[in-house]
């Protein structure tokens, strides 16, 4: 029995507000991004691991309202985000979900200057096998959210709790995050702030297989750095993430130790 957890990883101008505060601009940008989930787990003194792949395109575009040239924190932009191209796939004995669905979804909404997303849609559904819901809310929070005056040295902490359930499926999650902005690099030749992200996560769930009931317990830990350019265009992120899960099923208990990496980079 080859037990895995399979989530989408998706897992994304004006003049600034203000001199040295963080805020997107209007852009129309591409990103790509690559991910791995490389995975590893122990029954019955057999130890079986592998790699879960996820390549994709994006291109996000933000709009000032009107002809507006300047923003300020109260101001709103409307965006879209397009899945362009997207692949998955795995040398673990599993089948993946055909996320090639998902391909040329558009999702639009409303956000703050600061990536706060105010409100989203998309007329994708939920069908296929394919958690369709999951991926358009990542694809609409594709950008880093930020506080309205972030700026040189700025420290804050987010905290975020999720429950799933959908066909016999359970998932919570509850994590911590704490963030601060480093000061500036270059980029590509382009000036832009880092802002470091430290998280420790803990999550437990149930999973219907194979007429067996599941469950799962883990906690983990994340690094990340994102860059944000000082004219307002997101450049990208590296992040990568630690977690140790114990799984029990039919009696029998399964460790699993599982590390997640991603990368976005801007397309020029």
């Amino acid at each position: 029995m080859n037990v895995v957890r399979l989530s989408a990883i998706l897992l994304v101008g004006s003049t600034l507000p203000a001199l040295g505060q963080i805020h997107y601009t209007p852009s129309v940008q591409r990103y790509r991004l690559h991910s791995t989930v490389e995975r590893s787990q122990e029954q019955n003194g057999q130890k079986t691991s592998g790699v879960i792949t996820n390549e994709q395109q994006v291109t996000v575009a933000l709009k000032a309202p009107g002809s507006k040239g300047t923003l300020t924190d109260k101001d709103t932009l409307h965006f879209d985000v397009t899945l362009d191209s997207v692949n998955m796939s795995s040398n673990l004995a599993v089948q993946l979900p055909d996320v090639q669905v998902m391909q040329g979804t558009k999702v639009s909404g409303v956000m703050l200057p600061s990536g706060k997303v105010l409100s989203f849609g998309s007329d994708t559904k939920a069908t296929d096998g394919v958690d369709r819901e999951s991926i358009v809310a990542s694809m609409a929070h594709f950008l880093l959210t930020l506080p309205a005056t972030a700026g040189a040295g700025a420290k804050w902490t987010d905290t975020a709790t999720t429950n799933f359930s959908k066909d016999g499926n359970t998932l919570k999650t509850s994590t911590i995050t704490m963030s601060q902005v480093l000061g500036d690099t270059a980029i590509a030749g382009q000036k832009a702030w880092r802002v470091h992200r430290t998280s420790t996560l803990i999550i437990s769930g149930t999973q219907a297989q194979a007429n067996q009931q599941i469950t799962m317990d883990g906690s983990g830990t994340g690094e990340a750095m994102y860059y944000i350019g000082t004219n307002g265009v997101y450049l990208g992120s590296t992040s990568t993430q630690s977690m140790k899960e114990t799984v029990k099923a039919a009696g029998i208990v399964i460790p699993v130790v599982q590390t997640a990496t991603s990368t976005v980079t801007i397309i020029k």
